[in-house]
C-alpha cells in the first residue's frame, strides 16, 4: 500500500499486526514509525510499550520476545526493527515463523532502506506475510509539503524560490534535504526566511556554475564547457547530480526555443540556474530541434552507463563533449 493508504488506515484503527516499510526514502519509513507511536501506545507509555532494535545488530528470539510481550500500558505494544533485513542467516526463519502467526496485542515494524524483491526466501517470505508500505520518494504538490513540513519542524521559513531550488540540488532526496535544512536552521538562526543565496553558501549550489556549463554547452565551446564541468565537479557536485541539473538546463533551453516565452498559469518554467539569463531564446536558437532531440539520448546513454557501473566522472565527461559538439551526431 501506499504511504496515504497506510495513514488512512491507521486513522481508521485498522492497525495489522506486522507492517513491512521498504523503499528509497527512510525519511518515510521514519514518518511511519511515528503514525504507529501516536496511533498505538499511551502517551508516557514509551518506555514499557516501545521497543527500537536493528536487525545486524539482535536476534530473532528478542524481536520475538518483545514483540510478544503483553503491553502494560496502551492497547497494543509497539517493536520496530530498523535495517530488518540485515538479519543473520540463522535468524531469519524463526522470525518469518513469528510473522505468520503474530501476537494480536502487538505491532512489529520491520524497515528497510531499500526496495525488496524476490531474490531469496527470507525477502519473499517477509513481503507476503507483513502488511507491506512502500517508501517512495514523492513528487510535485506532495514533495513540496513534505519539504515545507520538514522545514517548519526545524523552525526554518523558506521561500518559494529557495525551496526549488533546494529540491534541484537534492535531487527531493528527503534524507539529503534533511540534513541541508539542519545546516540552514543554524545558518540562518534569527532570520525571516531562506534565500537562494542561503542556499549556495551552505549547500554548496552554486547556479551561476551550473548556468555557465549550459549555456558553454548550448554555444559549443567544448573546451570551456569541459573547464565549468571541472569546477562543479571539484566544488563537490557528483557526476549525477550534474546529469540531472545539466538535464533540466537543457530541457530548459529546448523549451525556449520552441516557445515565445515562458506562459502565465502554466506552461514551462526554465530551469532556476537558467532564470535572469539575457537573450535566453537567442542563445537557445543557435541549436537546432533536432540537436536537443538527440541530446536527449546522449543523456539516456550516460545514465543507463552509470547504472551499469561505468566510472561516473570520465562518463559526464563524455556526455559534456558529445552535448557541445553535435549533439545529434555524437
Amino acid at each position: 500500500m501506499t504511504f496515504a493508504a497506510f495513514q488512512k488506515a491507521v486513522e481508521r484503527r485498522e492497525l495489522a499486526p506486522v507492517y513491512l516499510f521498504h523503499g528509497d526514502e527512510s525519511y518515510i519509513a521514519r514518518l511511519g514509525v511515528a503514525v504507529l507511536k501516536r496511533a498505538v501506545l499511551t502517551p508516557g507509555s514509551e518506555a514499557f510499550d516501545f521497543a527500537s532494535l536493528i536487525g545486524r545488530e539482535t536476534t530473532a528470539e528478542a524481536i520475538v520476545a518483545q514483540a510478544g510481550t503483553v503491553p502494560m500500558l496502551s492497547e497494543r505494544r509497539l517493536t520496530v526493527v530498523y535495517e530488518f533485513d540485515e538479519l543473520a542467516q540463522a535468524h531469519r526463519t524463526k522470525l518469518l515463523e513469528y510473522m505468520k502467526a503474530p501476537v494480536k496485542c502487538s505491532c512489529l515494524a520491520l524497515i528497510s532502506s531499500k526496495r525488496l524483491g524476490s531474490k531469496n526466501k527470507f525477502e519473499r517470505g517477509a513481503l507476503e506475510s507483513a502488511t507491506v508500505v512502500e517508501c517512495n520518494r514523492p513528487d510535485g504538490e506532495v514533495l513540496v509539503a513534505l519539504v515545507e513540513r520538514m522545514a517548519s519542524e526545524r523552525g526554518v521559513s523558506l521561500a518559494p524560490d529557495a525551496l526549488l531550488v533546494l529540491l534541484d540540488w537534492t535531487d527531493g532526496r528527503l534524507s539529503r534535504i534533511g540534513n541541508e535544512l539542519d545546516k540552514l536552521a543554524a545558518y540562518t538562526e534569527g532570520r525571516p526566511a531562506v534565500t537562494v543565496d542561503d542556499i549556495e553558501q551552505v549547500v554548496g549550489a552554486k547556479a551561476s556554475g551550473l548556468r555557465d556549463l549550459a549555456l558553454s554547452v548550448a554555444e559549443r565551446r567544448q573546451g570551456d564547457a569541459l573547464a565549468r564541468l571541472a569546477e562543479l565537479i571539484e566544488g563537490g557536485m557528483d557526476a549525477a547530480q550534474v546529469i540531472s541539473q545539466l538535464y533540466g538546463c537543457w530541457m530548459g533551453l529546448w523549451m525556449a526555443r520552441i516557445e515565445s516565452g515562458p506562459r502565465r498559469g502554466g506552461g514551462w518554467r526554465p530551469h532556476h540556474a537558467l532564470l535572469g539569463v539575457p537573450d535566453l531564446r537567442e542563445r537557445a536558437l543557435k541549436r537546432t530541434s533536432r540537436e536537443y532531440a538527440g541530446g536527449v539520448g546522449l543523456f539516456y546513454r550516460a545514465d543507463l552507463d552509470i547504472r551499469k557501473g561505468m566510472p561516473p566522472e570520465p562518463t559526464v565527461g563524455l556526455l559534456v563533449y558529445g552535448l557541445a559538439g553535435d549533439a545529434d551526431r555524437a
